[in-house]
């Protein structure tokens, strides 16, 4: 489980297909010091698993479902990604629920840029239509924000600089792919209305 709050971005620093997917090396430092083998770690949003710890990155394996599920099929060595340990019982619940799980992935449409701050516009599909609530919560790219605003056919969020500056979004641009994650809560909502009304 993860709270969507980044912690640092990381760098791909090596590829390697194998008959599962693929092998992903990511050089960090912040997470890198007190992660351990089989440890979860949320890579833009992603839930993966480390395989492998070095000095000064870590590896994780991506399973083809993944891949065909997510923006990391189209990650490329020398990209940066979001990097997120798993949520400790101790640590304050600054975001939201975030399982890591991706639903979809979505187009950015519009960049609006303020002086420091950005309003970003993504492509809304019918998948998760109905989850996309002005004013609630969800996971882009592992980051927990706040939907500004839903429209016919794509929604808003507001980014503060901070955000800006921690994360791989300085370096996104308009037609990028980004991972997203809906609120978990209107899924139970969803699955036990359902339930209720089969009895």
């Amino acid at each position: 489980m993860f709270t969507g709050l980044v912690e640092e971005t990381g760098t791909i620093s090596g590829i390697i297909k194998n008959a599962d997917g693929l092998e992903l090396r990511i050089k960090a430092s912040k997470v890198r010091s007190d992660l351990k083998v089989n440890d979860s770690i949320s890579c833009s949003g992603i839930c993966l698993t480390v395989t492998n710890l070095e000095e000064d990155y870590f590896n994780v394996q991506l399973v083809n479902e993944t891949l065909d599920r997510t923006n990391a099929k189209l990650w490329k060595i020398g990209d940066l990604i979001n990097l997120e340990r798993a949520l400790l019982p101790t640590s304050r619940m600054g975001g939201h629920i975030v399982q890591g799980h991706i639903d979809t992935i979505s187009k950015v449409k519009k960049i609006i840029i303020n002086e420091k701050s950005a309003v970003w516009e993504f492509e809304l599909n019918n998948k998760i239509k109905k989850y996309i609530v002005e004013k609630g919560s969800i996971c882009l790219d592992g980051i927990s924000l706040t939907i500004a605003n839903k429209f016919e056919n794509s929604f808003s969020v507001a980014l503060i600089p901070h955000t800006i500056s921690v994360t791989s979004w300085k370096e996104k641009k308009i037609g990028d792919f980004i991972n997203v994650e809906v609120d978990i809560l209107g899924k139970y909502l969803e699955s036990i209305m359902g339930a209720k009304n089969d009895i």
